[in-house]
């Protein structure tokens, strides 16, 4: 059988789309897979911005891929980026109320001067 891609309009056997329940999804794998890493990295800006836009430690702005969240008090970590990207913006911006921006140098020295 094959399925055509809503994406991409290309015409692909099943088993180049994902199933949704009993379904398939609309868009082929490649696709869809495409789409879900564009709205995480919106995801990343947007929580970028609610936090500054600046790496709390050396006061510099970088490029998004650079930044990280750092927890201050790990024990109340309720989750980490890969999670919270996933989650409704009201529960991802409570979990970044617990963290600071931090670029990934200075988000390393800090867990290296915490050991």
């Amino acid at each position: 059988m094959k399925k055509i891609c809503s994406d991409c309009k290309k015409t692909l056997s099943k088993d180049n789309f994902y199933k949704k329940g009993l379904r398939l999804q609309s868009k082929c794998k490649k696709c869809h897979n495409k789409y879900c890493i564009k709205r995480w990295i919106n995801r990343k800006v947007e929580a970028i911005e609610y936090m500054g836009t600046y790496c709390l430690d050396c006061n510099k702005s970088y490029h998004y891929s650079v930044f990280e969240f750092h927890h201050l008090i790990p024990s109340e970590k309720d989750m980490s980026w890969i999670k919270m990207r996933l989650t409704s913006k009201d529960k991802m911006k409570k979990e970044l109320d617990k963290c600071v921006l931090l670029c990934a140098n200075c988000h390393r020295t800090r867990h290296a001067l915490s050991i």
